[in-house]
């Protein structure tokens, strides 16, 4: 379903294209389904999370939203999507309170030089350990 705008328009069959909004405000992804290919897409996090979520998922009959890929959340292995067959509402509000968004860890400049000092002296040791 890429954008007519995109180069790989004609041979193209991911579901969710970054060229196209209505695809990406309307459209769901199966994780058995195409993952867009064109290498300026490739480090966009939600199609990232895509290619994860298509190594791990449980089971593929179950759906994703583009709201539910741009979530930074944990994947694990066993993750599943929302089902066809139900109203998506109640399964959306479930699913995004079982995958909380990843605390961002705020590491200051002394907190780093520390570590750095660490890792020095741990690799001074290990190299005099050697000889």
């Amino acid at each position: 379903m890429a954008s007519p705008q995109c180069p790989k328009f004609d041979v193209c069959n991911a579901p969710l294209c970054p060229m196209d909004e209505e695809s990406l405000s309307h459209g769901i992804w199966y994780p058995d389904e195409e993952i867009c290919k064109r290498k300026a897409f490739a480090n966009m996090d939600w199609i990232k999370r895509q290619k994860k979520i298509a190594k791990k998922a449980k089971r593929m009959d179950r759906y994703f939203t583009f709201e539910m890929l741009k979530r930074n959340c944990v994947i694990t292995k066993g993750i599943e999507g929302l089902d066809p067959d139900k109203p998506e509402e109640p399964q959306l509000k479930k699913w995004f309170k079982k995958h909380p968004e990843k605390k961002i860890r705020k590491v200051s400049e002394e907190q780093k030089k520390l570590g750095a000092e660490v890792l020095r002296k741990y690799r001074t040791k290990t190299v005099s350990d050697s000889i």
